[in-house]
């Protein structure tokens, strides 16, 4: 499996002024942020059903103060994140630095996924606090369309355009791309979806906003987007991803610390998806406490920065600090009592995004133990669900995730993520002492 090649294009120095740079403009930028959120009402909506669909009790009995409280918190993050690296970019441009963060072999991958599946994560959310008022969401259907129907177009012609020049080819390899007949590919393409947009078009409004609920939003209590569009395009990004790693980077093997590598071949695909996927939703569960998430990622970040910086990774080491310093940044106003949420535009693609860095810096076997609380989090609505299932309702844990067991237990909030962060710290240690003399 071939590694990026070690290249050391930034220093420690540029790497922690990158770092601070984003910590200071998300504090910049949280005031304004927050009371923007607060204007348009944007705010978390009290949760009213478990996974399973039963009575969210021990949920409700310790957050239903927090309704109303500002959430989408995660634009903000990966906002800032994408200002570093444009700023980067300007002062390489002008001469000042000799490289940006915009580096295509180490930043690519892990800012094409923090950038989509953050867009996806706020699209759950906004789904999520206008579904709660019907008379917003009604509103909302026919622009919904509108938008629908433009970038169905858009995205037809942009296909067709890359078919019929061959760039897709040099983007992502696809096995019809930059052959001979691209170019009628292209226009066959750009036929079917525009076909399909005039389809839409012909439909009356009442119909297409009727189809546009089924298939956009959760029915019953439980709103945000519906469960195929997020699986769906979970699984289209989440390969794209892997796609690029397998055809573009040549990555078709996974080492295992102390055995030596495993090769995959083809398989290498999804089980790439399966670890970006995994971790995504992982992270997204563990989002449930005031300042639990934000703290753990920042030490997951930065163990991987440790990682990618002592193996010659530089470019991708400052993406690693900016990230965690763009989080860190977020967390100073989610502690307890919180602000403001990350939400799923928060925690989805900073999931990602860090499964992406385990696998660029090969050692994503260590990402279980960096982001050990994670791990447990989501086995932990794994064994609830299961054994109720199998056991005639009978639960293991008070609650699930296992954050809300111990809230349960009468930890307390803030004891409950100090321990955690314990835990995630001593893992993240290990970790890196593993990732480093294995």
């Amino acid at each position: 499996m071939p590694l990026l090649p070690p290249r050391l294009d930034l220093s420690l120095l540029a790497i922690l002024g990158y770092a601070f740079f984003a910590f200071i403009l998300g504090l910049l930028l949280t005031p304004g942020f927050i009371s923007f959120l607060r204007r348009n009402k944007l705010g978390k909506q009290l949760r009213v059903e478990t996974v399973d669909g039963r009575e969210a009790s021990v949920f409700r009995k310790y957050h239903e103060k927090k309704f109303g409280t500002p959430t989408m918190g995660g634009i903000l993050m990966w906002g800032s994140i994408v200002l570093t690296i444009a700023f980067s970019r300007l002062l390489s441009y002008t001469g000042l630095v000799e490289n940006s963060l915009l580096q295509r072999g180490q930043v690519y991958i892990p800012l094409f996924t923090l950038l989509s599946l953050g867009v996806l994560g706020a699209v759950d959310d906004y789904l999520n606090i206008v579904g709660a008022n019907e008379e917003q969401w009604n509103t909302l259907l026919p622009k919904i369309r509108k938008w629908f129907i433009i970038v169905l177009c858009i995205a037809a012609v942009a296909l067709a355009v890359a078919f019929w020049s061959g760039s897709l080819h040099s983007l992502l390899i696809i096995p019809f791309a930059g052959r001979p007949n691209s170019g009628l590919i292209g226009l066959v393409i750009l036929f079917v979806v525009l076909l399909v947009a005039l389809l839409v078009l012909g439909f009356s409004g009442a119909v297409v906003d009727d189809i546009l609920r089924r298939f956009v939003m959760r029915e019953g209590k439980k709103r945000g987007l519906g469960v195929l569009p997020k699986i769906t395009s979970l699984l289209l990004l989440s390969f794209i991803a892997a796609s690029w790693f397998y055809f573009k980077n040549g990555y078709d093997s996974v080492a295992i610390p102390y055995l030596g590598e495993i090769t995959l071949g083809w398989w290498y695909i999804p089980f790439a998806m399966f670890i970006i996927i995994g971790t995504a939703n992982a992270v997204n569960v563990t989002d449930g406490l005031d300042g639990l998430c934000g703290g753990l990622l920042v030490i997951a970040f930065s163990a991987f920065g440790v990682l990618a910086f002592l193996g010659g990774l530089t470019v991708l080491a400052a993406f690693c600090a900016v990230t965690a310093a763009a989080v860190a940044a977020f967390l100073w106003h989610n502690v307890p009592p919180a602000l403001f949420y990350m939400g799923d535009a928060g925690s989805l693609p900073l999931g990602g995004a860090l499964a992406v860095i385990g696998l660029m810096t090969n050692q994503v076997m260590l990402l279980p133990l960096i982001g050990f609380v994670f791990v447990i989090e989501m086995l932990s609505v794994i064994i609830q669900l299961t054994s109720k299932k199998l056991r005639g309702g009978k639960k293991i844990f008070h609650a699930a995730p296992i954050h809300h067991h111990f809230e349960a237990l009468e930890w307390g909030e803030s004891k409950v993520t100090m321990r955690l962060w314990i835990i995630g710290a001593f893992c993240a240690l290990l970790g890196v002492i593993i990732g480093l003399y294995a």
